[in-house]
């Protein structure tokens, strides 16, 4: 929500908003300040003064669809949290034209709408990366990293399923933690996000079934590790270990 306060001449300006954390108040009129409330977080929110407004909803599978475009190349991707008035020209901006583009329906306007909900997520997820301490509510194991055992237990979760393509969602259920949360710890953690540490899994036991099974052909242990296909097996075979697995078991 981006808020532009307007006040009424004789009413007092004052905002009071009630999260767990305790009772927040303001004094002043809120210009151009941004709200983002994750879904289902609890708030009791007042105001004194009329307001006009831009909301926009947005679903969590569109921020995992950025989160996980980001995750290979932007460690630290956060979980969205809860953040109260807070000044952000760039972003009120982006949501002032996203409501100009909605309202006018001119030529190009659904490019133009695109264009703009994916620089708004983009932004929401930068703006979640380098925001204070002072954010409200904040999950104690936001900064932190999986454990030793956890990792263990992911590791043997996976190494039960590899035939599986466990989404990211599947795996941070398991820990009772969001998928941006889940993510952000196991690469921490391990040094790798969960797809590719799944990939490192399944190349290794296909190491050791070009070793131990040489009935098998090379199409066939890629199947049975789940990959699509042999070329997709080979690929990340050769990339990972530095020889296709033809030649690999040749030299075992």
């Amino acid at each position: 929500m981006c808020s532009v306060g307007r006040p009424v001449e004789g009413v007092p300006v004052r905002s009071v908003l009630r999260t767990a954390s305790g009772i927040h108040e303001w004094q002043n009129c809120p210009q151009g300040h941004i709200t983002f409330v994750p879904a289902g977080y609890p708030i009791d929110w007042e105001w004194s003064y009329a307001s006009e407004s831009v909301h926009l909803t947005i679903l969590p599978e569109f921020l995992e669809n950025i989160g996980g475009q980001l995750s290979d190349r932007e460690p630290g991707f956060p979980e969205p949290r809860p953040v109260f008035r807070e000044l952000d020209v760039g972003l009120s901006r982006l949501l002032e034209q996203l409501r100009t583009e909605i309202v006018s329906s001119t030529f190009g306007s659904d490019l133009a709408t695109s264009s703009l909900l994916t620089l708004i997520g983009l932004h929401v997820c930068r703006w979640g990366r380098t925001h204070s301490d002072g954010a409200l509510d904040r999950k104690p194991r936001n900064a932190s990293r999986l454990s030793a055992p956890e990792i263990s237990r992911c590791t043997e979760l996976l190494n039960s399923r590899l035939d599986e393509n466990m989404s990211l969602a599947d795996l941070a259920r398991e820990f009772d933690l969001s998928p941006f949360h889940f993510a952000r710890m196991f690469k921490r953690a391990t040094g790798f996000p969960p797809h590719e540490f799944q990939i490192q899994l399944r190349v290794r036991r296909g190491q050791e079934l070009l070793r131990q099974r040489r009935g098998m052909s090379v199409a066939e242990v890629a199947s049975e590790l789940g990959f699509a296909d042999e070329s997709h097996f080979r690929r990340h075979f050769k990339r990972i270990i530095g020889l296709t697995p033809g030649r690999y078991r040749a030299q075992q």
